[in-house]
């Protein structure tokens, strides 16, 4: 019995071990998923600056994010590492929210 629960144990091992060689697939996530950070992303950058008028701040963000998003094809995006975004997601984003917000 102590054999075969050994060799359930070490099978389990080696394939752990084989896993951690192969390369991690890449996150994604879905087109309305990007679209909800990049309005997250706005809102609380906005939120925090001065002058912004509260009232249609949500409505510009919006569009801030409706904006960066048409620069994005397709349905899969590369997943933002720990809450920030990819560098093409940002610069996106960023653009995106100074044309919505110009001239407060």
């Amino acid at each position: 019995m102590m054999r075969v629960i050994s060799s359930a144990v070490a099978g389990v091992l080696l394939a752990v071990g084989v896993m951690g060689v192969l390369p991690a697939a890449a996150d994604t996530i879905s087109r309305d998923t990007l679209s909800r950070k990049f309005l997250d992303y706005c809102v609380n950058v906005q939120y925090r600056a001065e002058g912004i008028d509260r009232n249609s701040m949500i409505d510009r963000c919006r569009k801030a994010a409706q904006t960066a998003m048409s620069q994005f094809e397709g349905n899969s995006f590369d997943a933002p590492s720990r809450s920030k975004l990819t560098a093409d997601q940002d610069k996106a984003i960023r653009a995106a929210i100074a044309a919505a917000f110009a001239g407060k």
